[in-house]
């Protein structure tokens, strides 16, 4: 039978893809790792990964097996937490992924939160969208804000709504949309844009309402930041399109347009279904939802 330490030994190498740096990170001897990962293959019967004298690279089987242990040693944790949580009250500790439109409200609900349960340790993790519906699935999150809700046949998840936020036009305060309070989509036809990496879901938003105005606008430079974004639009390198809580906020100065038709975005909580929630994320699970989250625009 598999132990745990077997499968933490080979999720470190499947990590790194390298030996002496997953010996340096689980603190062992490299040879020790090493004849450990060979155990484990004679044990079952068939290689892991395929090594060369410059490259370590995961078989099929190991990728198979990755997402298994990836599962199982998240399990483990979690039954940890729990039984903490059920031994000392609400405590434990919280993967939580976070969508970069969500950052500002989310630090002033986390301020909250942490307050309120002192014993919990909320680690953040910034992340798009697909990357966060990746992580949850393999356990490595716990719950994550995501820009939308999950597909409607994905049953691994569990949701709530955080509320719904239009998307606006953000541009430089002297120029082409400046002063304008609102700008029909279909005039972003040609125009240069500011565009988010492959993943966001945001941007898959915004692609979908440029297409249906039949406005082909220029992808000119391409960020995985709000931040950036706007810093390009203030000085009238590139117009954006970003939340607008975002928008709004304090930095360089920008002309903020709404859009017509109005692309939304609909933040959601999400987190595996499978799973009961320990007491440290069922506590947080019910704060977010509740109205004391300061969370919904």
């Amino acid at each position: 039978m598999i132990s745990s330490r077997q499968l933490e030994y080979f999720q470190a190498v499947a990590r790194e893809l390298h030996f002496t740096r997953a010996a340096e990170a689980l603190r062992i001897a490299q040879p020790a790792l090493s004849q450990q990962i060979r155990k484990l293959e004679r044990q079952l019967g068939l290689a892991l990964f395929d090594r060369d004298n410059h490259r370590v690279a995961l078989t099929s089987a190991g990728a198979a097996l990755l997402e298994h242990a990836d599962r199982i040693l998240a399990d483990l944790v979690s039954v940890e937490d729990e039984m903490l949580g059920w031994a000392a009250g609400v405590r434990g500790r919280i993967r939580l992924g976070a969508a970069r439109g969500l950052m500002g409200r989310l630090a002033e609900a986390l301020a909250v939160f942490c307050r309120m349960y002192p014993a919990v340790e909320v680690e953040l993790r910034e992340l798009n969208t697909e990357e966060m519906s990746a992580a949850l699935h393999a356990g490595r999150l716990d719950v994550a804000t995501l820009a939308t809700p999950p597909p409607p046949g994905d049953r691994r998840l569990a949701w709530r709504s955080l509320g719904d936020e239009p998307l606006v036009l953000v541009s430089a305060a002297e120029g082409a949309f400046a002063g304008r309070e609102q700008v029909r989509l279909a005039e972003l036809d040609g125009a240069d844009l500011v565009v988010y990496a492959p993943g966001s879901a945001v941007n898959e938003i915004i692609r979908t309402a440029l297409a249906e105005a039949g406005a082909g606008a220029h992808a000119r430079f391409e960020s995985r930041e709000y931040g950036t974004a706007r810093a390009l639009a203030s000085v009238g390198l590139a117009a954006a399109i970003m939340p607008r809580s975002v928008a709004v906020a304090a930095g360089p100065p920008v002309s903020v347009a709404s859009l017509d038709p109005e692309p939304v975005w609909r933040p959601t909580l999400a987190w595996p279904s499978g799973r009961r929630p320990a007491p440290a994320l069922a506590a947080f699970i019910g704060f977010m939802a509740g109205d004391n989250s300061g969370i919904s625009p």
